[in-house]
């Protein structure tokens, strides 16, 4: 935990206490805390109304009013204060239909979802543990507040959310906790995917991805989505070999994690696509990773049909060339984060039809001068005009030839140069 944060933190409780209030420290920045690990924020829980915290602060914000919340803008963090509150019936297995405030601390805490996420911290860092979050912390264990079965019928994403955290701290679930897990699946459906898909993103980009891929499975979790996702991870009834073997830890990246993954399982482009429209992920991070497969593919087809001789000078030249027509095709930022995906197919996965890449790829990038038409020194409208022709598309066949003779080195990106070729090209298409 950040002194600077931990500070502030403590000077909110201080100024809460000060007022007559009770206030802690709760959830997960009471967990890490224990645990000894960094933390990103820190909530508060607190037995004064809201706007009591809005009246105490000079600088407040009522981010979630009807929840009991308000976050307070100290000189460098800002905290979510909430009220004590407990919650009634829940609505679609996710949301309280209402929210009720309340004084008691515990009562407060026995809402949460897991034991080691209800546990609170006073300002002296006296701990406040009354279902036993330190002792499952000591032992690595997840397990429910209370009895599983309400706690998931309550709110469905729950079960992923303890599969994340057993992956996250390494720890196994609770044999009841499992076992509900496995009875209240099918409540899935009525979970946004949206929520879905952050969990998932968590688990792949966290500690132990191979470990919450065999969860998963085991659990049958994914079958149960609000949108049927046809990929093999929904019917693996066992994980692949490479997956068993922890293949996806030892690659690192978002983007990386999730493209390993979808060729594990066998996937090309367009069911990758499908699948990631249906997660909802972001458009940035899906054109990434279908940029990365697509590329992928590729490189495997190519080098079907075009060797890299042993030689030294050979070698560099075609190396160099293929490279180029990658780089040209899908970017050489993307074909640099390729080159790690063939890295660890070749380390991980033992295939070795990549390794000449491997070994002189990124040096090849580097000798790429350009990779976008907007590159080159001399523009579509400049050589219409040199041309004496009426743009159409011809212009962008045209360009796209430039690009692909200056990227292998074949022709300077020079404008004198660039006109003559050109000139050349043009008479040969109209020849």
């Amino acid at each position: 935990m950040s002194i600077t944060m931990e500070r502030e933190g403590k000077e909110v409780l201080r100024r809460l206490g000060q007022a007559g209030y009770e206030a802690y420290f709760v959830g997960g920045c009471v967990r890490d805390k224990l645990l000894g690990r960094p933390l990103k924020d820190i909530d508060i829980a607190t037995s004064a109304l809201p706007e009591v915290v809005m009246r105490l602060f000079a600088r407040t914000a009522p981010t979630g009013l009807q929840h009991g919340t308000v976050t307070v803008i100290m000189e460098r963090h800002t905290f979510e204060v909430t009220t004590f509150r407990k919650e009634s019936e829940y609505e679609q297995f996710r949301r309280p239909k209402e929210v009720e405030f309340i004084s008691d601390l515990n009562e407060d805490l026995r809402r949460r979802d897991f034991t080691i996420n209800a546990m609170a911290l006073d300002a002296e860092g006296a701990s406040i543990d009354p279902f036993g979050g330190a002792d499952d912390l000591a032992a690595g264990r997840i397990r429910c507040v209370g009895n599983p079965m309400e706690r998931f019928h309550e709110d469905a994403l729950r079960m992923l959310r303890g599969i994340r955290f057993a992956c996250e701290y390494g720890f196994e679930l609770e044999a009841d906790t499992w076992s509900g897990l496995l009875q209240h699946a099918p409540l899935l459906v009525h979970v946004a995917m949206e929520r879905v898909s952050a969990e998932l993103d968590k688990m792949i980009e966290g500690r132990a991805p191979d470990r919450a891929v065999r969860l998963l499975t085991e659990s049958g979790l994914p079958r149960h989505f609000k949108q049927p996702i046809d990929w093999p991870l929904s019917g693996w009834e066992r994980c692949p070999e490479p997956i068993e073997r922890d293949s996806l830890a030892k690659i690192i990246g978002p983007s990386l994690r999730w493209t390993a993954l979808f060729i594990l399982m066998g996937m090309d482009s367009v069911r990758a696509k499908e699948a990631m429209k249906r997660l909802k992920f972001a458009g940035k991070k899906s054109d990434s990773i279908l940029k990365l497969l697509q590329t992928n593919v590729w490189m495997e087809e190519r080098l079907g049909t075009v060797s890299i001789p042993d030689a030294s000078a050979d070698s560099d030249k075609v190396g160099f060339e293929l490279t180029a027509e990658c780089c040209v095709t899908y970017g050489k930022s993307v074909v640099s984060d390729w080159l790690s995906l063939a890295a660890w197919r070749t380390d991980v996965l033992g295939e070795d039809r990549f390794i000449p890449l491997i070994e002189r790829g990124r040096e090849w990038v580097k000798r790429v001068p350009v990779d976008q038409v907007n590159e080159l020194n001399v523009s579509g409208s400049e050589l219409a005009e040199e041309l004496r022709m009426k743009p159409g598309p011809w212009l962008g066949r045209l360009l796209q030839r430039l690009l692909a003779d200056t990227a292998r080195r074949r022709l300077p990106n020079e404008r004198p140069a660039l006109l003559r070729q050109a000139k050349l090209l043009a008479k040969q298409e109209c020849d």
